[in-house]
């Protein structure tokens, strides 16, 4: 059986799930309206509810997206619950 190229966060060990959240911070920060600094637990606690969806691509390059269904919602959690944090 083949292995699905999608994965949740949940799914993913804790080192590589703090390896993503740093990157889903450097993607998301531009795009939030947060008005103060936001702890690292704060992302954290947000990525984790959200468990989006990831899908490892493996053409050419080898990479990790956040899945177009998920990125909308990941985005959404993540200004909510950010903004509560602040």
């Amino acid at each position: 059986m083949a292995a699905s190229p999608y994965r949740r966060f949940s799914s993913i060990c804790p080192a590589i799930q703090t390896l993503v959240i740093r990157l889903i911070q450097e993607e998301f920060t531009p795009l939030l309206s947060l008005s103060a600094h936001v702890s690292e637990a704060a992302w954290a606690r947000a990525v984790a509810l959200a468990d989006p969806t990831f899908l490892y691509c493996t053409a050419a390059e080898p990479a990790v997206r956040i899945c177009p269904d998920s990125y909308s919602q990941l985005q959404a959690l993540l200004q909510r619950e950010l903004t509560k944090a602040e």
